[in-house]
This record gives structure tokens, C-alpha cells and sequence, in this order.
């Protein structure tokens, strides 16, 4: 029998991602909307004196939520291995690329609570920190770029008469992917659509994802459903008999 449950639970762990990285980066942070990236030494540095214990706070949290995506990673390579068989290359390759979100992303969480420890130093320094959480928070698109052309491919190769996961999610996530990649570009802009707080590089990037998310749970809740009751299904069968090993008849 398929732990049907236990794939279940990790499921919601996508969403419990969210919520906690968005409690503690956007509500106790107050980093959504993100700042300026055009602002002062100055500006950025009394930001950071001004919250620098909700600042380590939001930080903490939001990394707990990052840990939280792995499981949902996890409950995605399942569904993607029913479709692949045995030989399972892109299973492993979503798997490995998913698993590495939170190994990108908590550096630059770092640097955020590192900036707020010492607040006292000058204000370049802060702004020095600023600028290495920023720019690979909204810069590091690579990883979950590949993630969704893989599932994308995966999904689209399945021929079964009724897929395990439904042909628009596989276009889905091949659009979701290219949504993100304006984002890399935010190192050549301080202000405008493509800097860190920009329209394409922050805005259309954080849609896309939340979208994407909440899509994701969604048909991976519905394939573990069918799931178990193709299990269901195949256990109400009578029991093969079996002649000699390795042979039975039906």
C-alpha cells in the first residue's frame, strides 16, 4: 500500500512554507515590499537600527519555512516517478534542483540578520550586506528555473489515456519557469522594472511562484488521490496464483 498520508502531509508542507516565510520576511521583516535598492547608505542603515530585532526575528522564521519546502519537493518527485517507471532521470533531477532552494536562499537570509546583529557599524557596511542579501534573494532564479522545465517535461511525456498530473500543469510550469528569468538581470539596475524591487524582477517573479505553488498543491493532492484509489482498486483483485517462481497466472 502507498502512505498515502504521509505523501499528503507533505503536500501541505508547500503551503506551511508560505505562510511561515511570509509571516516572518514580509510582516515581521517588513521586507515586502522590498526597499529601494536606489536608497542611500544612510537610509539603508537606519532602516536596519530602527528593526533590527524584528528584523533577526523574520529572518529565523523564514527559515524555518524554507526547510518545509523539501518535503513538498519530495511529495512532487513521487507523482513524477509514477510517470517516469524505473529509469527516472527527471524524478531525481527535480528532486536534487527542488532541494536546493532553501541551500540558495538561506545565505542570503544571513546576511539580512548579520547586517541587523551589529547595527552600529558604519552605514556602507549595512548597505554592503544589504545589497549581497538582495541580490541573490531576487537574483538566484536558476535552480527552480531548471526545477520547472523538468516537471514540465515530465508531465508532458506521461501518455497514459488519464495523466497523473493534467497536460495545462506541464505548459504551467514551462511558462512559470520563463517567468522568473528577468530576475537574474538585477544586477544591472539600481531602479526601473528589472532592479530587485522592480515590476519583472520582483512582482511578476513572486506571482508566478505563488501561483505556480498553490497550483502545485493542488493536482499533486488530486494525483495521490487517484493514486489511492488505483491501490484501492488493484487490492479488491483476486490473488494471483502462482505456479512455480516467477511465473503466476492471472
Amino acid at each position: 500500500m502507498h502512505n498515502t498520508r504521509s505523501q499528503r502531509l507533505c503536500v501541505w508542507s508547500g503551503p506551511l512554507f508560505a505562510l511561515l516565510f511570509f509571516i516572518g520576511y514580509g510582516v515581521v521583516a517588513r521586507y515586502i515590499p522590498p526597499p529601494d535598492p536606489d536608497r542611500s547608505a544612510a537610509q539603508v542603515a537606519e532602516f536596519y537600527r530602527g528593526h533590527a530585532n524584528a528584523i533577526r526575528l523574520g529572518m529565523v522564521l523564514s527559515m524555518f519555512g524554507l526547510v518545509f519546502w523539501v518535503p513538498f519537493v519530495a511529495a512532487i518527485s513521487v507523482q513524477l516517478k509514477r510517470i517516469e517507471g524505473r529509469h527516472s532521470p527527471l524524478t531525481y533531477a527535480q528532486l536534487g534542483l527542488g532541494a536546493t532552494l532553501p541551500v540558495a536562499f538561506i545565505p542570503a537570509l544571513y546576511y539580512f540578520e548579520v547586517a541587523a546583529y551589529r547595527p552600529q557599524r558604519s552605514d556602507e557596511s549595512i548597505q554592503m550586506l544589504n545589497d549581497m542579501g538582495w541580490l541573490p534573494f531576487t537574483g538566484i532564479i536558476y535552480a527552480i528555473f531548471v526545477q520547472n522545465i523538468v516537471i514540465g517535461v515530465a508531465v508532458l511525456s506521461d501518455r497514459r489515456t488519464v495523466p497523473i498530473f493534467p497536460r495545462w500543469y506541464g505548459y504551467f510550469c514551462l511558462w512559470s519557469g520563463l517567468l522568473y528569468c528577468p530576475a537574474c538581470l538585477d544586477v544591472f539596475f539600481t531602479h526601473g522594472p528589472l532592479a530587485w524591487n522592480g515590476l519583472f524582477s520582483w512582482w511578476l517573479s513572486l506571482v508566478a511562484f505563488f501561483v505556480w505553488l498553490i497550483g502545485t498543491t493542488v493536482v499533486t493532492l488530486r494525483a495521490i488521490s487517484a493514486q489511492a484509489l488505483a491501490t484501492g482498486a488493484e487490492s479488491d483483485q483476486p490473488a494471483a496464483t502462482h505456479t512455480r517462481p516467477g511465473l503466476f497466472i492471472e
